[in-house]
């Protein structure tokens, strides 16, 4: 093999290779952050791992904490500078991810910190309608206390209230109605 050859071999493997650490440490993030690691999580942040990376999905190490109701690993993520405004593909944001889930102090968290609580995603759906959709009553009282509009309309038309007025979650429906629920 003339030298000028394996050169180009040894190249193009080393830019394999860094390219796969990369996405790999990224990865691991999102896996600690999931799994709610918080020793991995500070690890792989002090080694430089990108904090708003985003995956394939286009949702967050915050994103992905959030959902799974991982409130030290939150902390530690927002407190290092996580983006609580980035959304993944759907438009989803960190605050949205939480709010399907019964996760309030997640939620006070990522509100304390400038959190939207009318971010709509790309079908219009706000964290009150996951919510309210998920019939977390107490959710639907901190994001109505933080200003969320129980008036958005989905693609479908739908708003915050036709959710839990069709399931009978009678403590959301007047909750709603109280903030001004339209129907």
């Amino acid at each position: 093999m003339r030298p000028a050859t394996t050169l180009s071999i040894i190249i193009i493997f080393t830019a394999a290779f860094t390219s796969h650490a990369a996405t790999s440490d990224d990865g691991s993030l999102f896996n600690a952050a999931k799994k709610g690691d918080i020793t991995a999580v500070k690890t792989l942040l002090a080694q430089g791992a990108s904090i708003n990376a985003q995956d394939q999905k286009g949702r967050t190490a915050l994103m992905l904490a959030a959902g799974q109701g991982r409130h030290e690993v939150v902390d530690i993520l927002l407190a290092k500078g996580a983006d609580v405004h980035l959304r993944d593909k759907d438009g989803d944001t960190a605050l949205k991810h939480a709010c399907w889930n019964d996760n309030i102090p997640v939620i006070e968290a990522l509100i304390a910190r400038g959190a939207d609580v009318n971010a709509a995603s790309h079908f219009n759906i706000t964290p009150l309608r996951a919510a309210a959709m998920s019939g977390h009553a107490a959710v639907v009282k901190i994001l109505l206390s933080h200003g969320a509009d129980p008036n958005i309309r989905g693609n479908d038309g739908m708003t915050a209230l036709s959710f839990p007025k069709a399931r009978q979650q009678w403590e959301i429906v007047r909750m709603l109605k109280e903030a001004g629920a339209r129907e």
